[in-house]
C-alpha cells in the first residue's frame, strides 16, 4: 500500500493523471477479491494488480478512456462490472466464472495533498467513496475509526451509502516489525526477499563486521547484545521475532526474552535435533508447553530448502502466511 500512494505521489507531482482501478465487490472465482488495487498512470504503464489478464487489460484501456468534467480539469470517475467468463455484458473472455465490480478514481494533475504528511509509523485507515455520478473522495489518515479492532473486521470492506455511493474502509497499514536476531548469511539473504513484501525489519547481532547497515538494505540495524536485548528492542504484540544466532546457547538467550513478550509470531532456525534441545532447556526454566507451541521450529515452510537462498524463501512465505491468518 505504501508502494502505491508513494509511486502515486511521484506521477502527480511530475504533473500526470493517474487513476487508481479498486475492486469494489468479487463474486465467484476471481483471482483477487475486494481491496485489490491498481494505479493507472498516463503513459498507459501500472502498478498493482486487480488480477491479470483480460479484465486487467480492459481495466487500463477503460481508465486511459476516462472523459473529463466539463471544466477539463481532471477525468470523471466511474464504476464498471466486469464478468470473468465468455458471453454476457462486459464479458472479458476468461474462464474464472466470476465477476468483479471496479471503481475508477482519477487524480488530478498535482493533485498530491491526500498523499502527505502521512506518518508511516502510526496506523492508517483507507476510507474510499465512490459513485456512478462521476464524484469520489479519499481519505488516509490515522484515527479515522475511534476503535476499528471491535468496530470493522481487519480486511478491506465495502459499505453501500443511503445516496447510492459505494463506501471501501480498510486497513492501510498497521504497524509492525520484524525483528531479526542474527545477521548471518540466512538473515543477508532474508532481507531483500521480505523488504519488496511490506515487512518493516531490525537486524540485531553483537558482531560489528556484520551489523553493518549496508549489508542490509532495506532494513535497520543494531549491533548489540543477545541477553539482555538492546533497549531499543520493544516486541510488541503484532511483531515477528525471527531467531537466528550463531549458536544455541544464544538461541535460547533470544527466545527466553521474546517469549516473554506479546510477539505474534516467534521462529527459530535450525534442526529437529536442536529444536529438542532448545525446547527441553525452555522447559527446565519452567516454560509451559503453552509458551513451547508459540515457536516456529524449524523455521520456515517444509519445501526441502538447503542453501540460505532458498531457507530465506520458506521463511518468507512463512511469514506471509502468518500474516494472512493473522490480519494486523
Amino acid at each position: 500500500m505504501r508502494e502505491l500512494f508513494e509511486k502515486t505521489a511521484a506521477r502527480l507531482g511530475a504533473g500526470e493523471t493517474v487513476v487508481w482501478c479498486v475492486i469494489l465487490a468479487a463474486e465467484g472465482s476471481t483471482p483477487r477479491g475486494v481491496g485489490a488495487k491498481m494505479a493507472v498512470f498516463s503513459d498507459g504503464t501500472s502498478y498493482g494488480t486487480i488480477g491479470g489478464g483480460a479484465v486487467e487489460y480492459e481495466a487500463i484501456r477503460f481508465a486511459l478512456s476516462l472523459p473529463t468534467e466539463p471544466s477539463g480539469a481532471h477525468k470523471q470517475s466511474a464504476i464498471r462490472s466486469f464478468d470473468l467468463y465468455s458471453g454476457g455484458s462486459e464479458a472479458t473472455g476468461m474462464v474464472c466464472g466470476g465477476s468483479v465490480t471496479v471503481g475508477f478514481l482519477p487524480f488530478p494533475p498535482y493533485g498530491v495533498e491526500s498523499f502527505e504528511g502521512i506518518d508511516w509509523t502510526r496506523d492508517h485507515w483507507l476510507i474510499l467513496d465512490v459513485d456512478e455520478a462521476g464524484g469520489f473522495g479519499i481519505c488516509a489518515g490515522c484515527d479515522l475509526i475511534p476503535d476499528p479492532a471491535e468496530s470493522y473486521p481487519h480486511i478491506p470492506f465495502v459499505e453501500t451509502l443511503p445516496n447510492g455511493r459505494m463506501r471501501l474502509i480498510e486497513p492501510m497499514f498497521r504497524s509492525y516489525r520484524v525483528w531479526i536476531f542474527g545477521a548471518g548469511h540466512v538473515s543477508a539473504a532474508l532481507v531483500p526477499v521480505l523488504e519488496p513484501l511490506g515487512f518493516p525489519m531490525t537486524v540485531i547481532d553483537p558482531r560489528p563486521e556484520l551489523a553493518r547497515a549496508e549489508r542490509f538494505p532495506g532494513a535497520a540495524v543494531l549491533c548489540g547484545e543477545f541477553e539482555p536485548l538492546p533497549e531499543a528492542v520493544n516486541v510488541c504484540e503484532r511483531d515477528y521475532a525471527v531467531v537466528m544466532t550463531p549458536g544455541h546457547e544464544k538461541d535460547l538467550a533470544v527466545l527466553r526474552q521474546v517469549l516473554r513478550t506479546p510477539a505474534s509470531y516467534i521462529g527459530c532456525i535450525g534442526s529437529r535435533k536442536k529444536t529438542a534441545y532448545v525446547n527441553q532447556k525452555l522447559r527446565e526454566e519452567g516454560f509451559s508447553e503453552l509458551d513451547l507451541a508459540r515457536i516456529h521450529a524449524p523455521i520456515g515452510l517444509p519445501i526441502k530448502a538447503r542453501t540460505p537462498e532458498e531457507i530465506a524463501i520458506s521463511i518468507a512465505a512463512e511469514l506471509i502466511l502468518h500474516r494472512a491468518e493473522h490480519p494486523q
